[in-house]
């Protein structure tokens, strides 16, 4: 009778179970990859907002310091020519609509002031890294026209995260806080 010897190697089988798991991993890597790459892409855009939102409110004690004693009823004019002149931000068209984007905590009774951000706001702000990469008014500063140390950053075009777009930095930030 014929010895039967034990062949060692990888069976068909073995090799198709190995191909279904690697590509089981690949996917989940896929995945997960781009999950992350667009959470970066996103804390990206809400960091530049956050340091947006600091220079603004240093603009702000800037400005009110050389209005403080004027009267109330010019302090908005003169605030309007002020941020144009030192900053280059001048109020936008569209300041109904952005205001409605913000909530009751800048928009309240004692209204609302709006100021795009231009390419040349951004290059004193020290965030040369955005000038390409944004149009002028992409980003506002909406104060509160009482208290401006209140203030919210609106991102015009919107951040798409988990399949909702938001417009503000208090939006989107309890969205990316690690729970």
């Amino acid at each position: 009778m014929p010895s039967l010897k034990r062949k060692n190697g990888v069976t068909l089988l073995a090799l198709i179970i190995m191909i279904i798991v690697i590509l089981i991993l690949a996917g989940v890597s896929l995945t997960e990859g781009t999950r992350l790459i667009k959470k970066t892409k996103v804390e990206n855009i809400m960091t530049n907002m956050i340091t947006i939102r600091a220079k603004a409110k240093v603009y702000a004690e800037e400005v009110n310091a050389e209005i403080w004693d004027m009267a109330e009823e010019s302090k908005s004019t003169e605030r309007q020519k002020l941020y144009l002149e030192k900053y280059n931000m001048s109020v936008p068209s569209n300041q109904t609509e952005l205001i409605s984007k913000v909530n009751s905590s800048i928009n309240d009774e004692n209204g609302c002031e709006c100021y795009e951000i231009t390419k040349e706001t951004l290059r004193t702000m020290g965030l040369n890294e955005l000038v390409d990469q944004t149009n002028n008014g992409d980003y506002i500063v909406v104060y509160n026209a009482k208290d401006y140390t209140t203030l919210e950053i609106i991102y015009q075009p919107g951040i798409e995260y988990n399949e909702t777009t938001y417009y503000t930095l208090s939006a989107i930030q309890p969205e990316l806080e690690e729970p």
